[in-house]
């Protein structure tokens, strides 16, 4: 069988280019309900809590199936499962727009993230695979930069396709590409490649042999501690800026699409520096250390807008080198044979993250301490830091 050391450049590019894609429409399902809860909400008559629940049912499907999704993807493939989750996902997504009432909406949308869960631990194992070890750095950041453009793009295009038809057609024809794509994957079985010899060790009990060894207990608690920073600077920008700088909503919000956007570059030029460097413990650190003395100077509030707009460039971009580093040590530690097991483990942290930590946020913005907002999640920044520091000189 071929292997990725052999694998000519351009089998790599496709591989990486529809593995993207898929990761693009992980993210840019999720983000493109935003845009439609306004007209779900005036159809169906339903509350706010109501709406929110949508979510919560997305991430609470989502976040609890990763890691049997990464047990599965150990024994059984990633490309079939992959396949399948991307299948339920799109499918979910496009038959909501048949709904008739709001449970059925709710139900869809847990299936489809449900189906949603298979990303994380799918993807590693096919990049891994059908990559040379000498550039996975550089496939991991197209990965995560797939992501972040699908983020950005999601409330983007389904806010257009709302001007030109109803949030019913819209949700049809974003679920229509998405199974277009899982065909198309079903045919790549030359691109999208898998390590055979890794599945058949899976038979016995590695996977879970490999949630238990200390350096993926750490991973976990770092992805924790990061995503609960990460969530307090982008989700409450469009609260705290105007409070903080008397700006409007709508320049919170252009402030926060420069930082997603920087996030997106910082990330390529990620992948380029995890291919150059063996310390990826130290790219962390130090983009980290930068990240939090961000945080911790905007919640002073005491900075020009001009400088405000600076410090959200730049934290977007160190955020975004660290994806590739980071990927690359979940890389390193994961057991022979349990892989998809382990990087859905660990990106289970980020549903604990960003499930727990907006509660204290939403506290500490109901009595007014929006300064202490930035300041906790510095605070989180710093926790992780410390964790990598403590932990360096042995192996995670």
């Amino acid at each position: 069988m071929a292997t990725a050391a052999t694998a000519p450049i351009g089998r790599e590019i496709r591989a990486i280019g529809l593995i993207g894609f898929g990761h693009f429409l992980s993210h840019f399902y999720f983000f493109g309900m935003v845009p439609l809860f306004v007209s779900i909400r005036a159809e169906f008559g339903i509350s706010l809590l109501e709406i929110g629940g949508i979510l919560t049912a997305w991430n609470i499907a989502s976040g609890v199936l990763q890691t049997p999704m990464g047990v599965l993807v150990d024994r059984f493939g990633a490309r079939r499962v992959l396949i399948g989750g991307l299948f339920i996902t799109a499918a979910g997504f496009g038959l909501s727009g048949l709904t008739s009432s709001y449970w059925e909406l709710l139900i869809l949308f847990f299936i489809a993230g449900a189906g949603n869960s298979v990303f994380h631990p799918a993807d590693y194992v096919i990049l891994t695979a059908s990559v040379d070890k000498s550039r996975q750095g550089r496939a991991y950041s197209m990965h995560s930069f797939g992501g972040s453009m699908g983020t950005a793009a999601g409330p983007a295009v389904m806010a257009l396709l709302l001007i030109v038809t109803d949030w019913r057609t819209a949700l049809m024809i974003g679920g229509a590409v998405g199974i277009v794509l899982s065909f198309i994957f079903v045919f790549s079985g030359d691109t999208l490649r898998e390590d055979a010899s890794r599945k058949q060790k899976t038979k016995s009990d590695a996977p879970l042999r490999s949630m238990l060894n200390r350096g993926v207990i750490l991973l976990f608690m770092f992805y924790v501690l990061t995503s609960s920073a990460n969530i307090g600077l982008t989700a409450f920008a469009p609260i705290y800026l105007p409070t903080l700088y008397g700006l409007s909503v709508e320049t919170a919000s252009f402030i926060l699409s420069v930082l997603l956007f920087s996030n997106a570059i910082g990330t390529l030029f990620g992948g380029w520096l995890a291919d150059q460097t063996r310390r990826h413990d130290m790219v962390l650190i130090v983009a980290f250390s930068i990240y939090a003395a961000i945080l911790i100077l905007v919640g002073t509030a005491s900075i020009s807008l001009s400088v405000l707009i600076a410090c959200f460039t730049v934290g977007g971009f160190a955020r975004g080198i660290v994806n590739p580093s980071r990927d690359m040590m979940v890389r390193e530690i994961a057991p022979a044979g349990a892989l998809g097991t382990v990087f859905a483990f660990v990106s289970t942290g980020f549903n604990v993250g960003q499930g727990l930590a907006p509660l204290a946020y939403g506290a500490l913005l109901d009595r007014g301490l929006d300064n202490e907002l930035l300041y906790l999640s510095a605070g989180f920044m710093i926790m992780s830091i410390l964790l990598l520091v403590f932990s360096r000189d042995r192996r995670l």
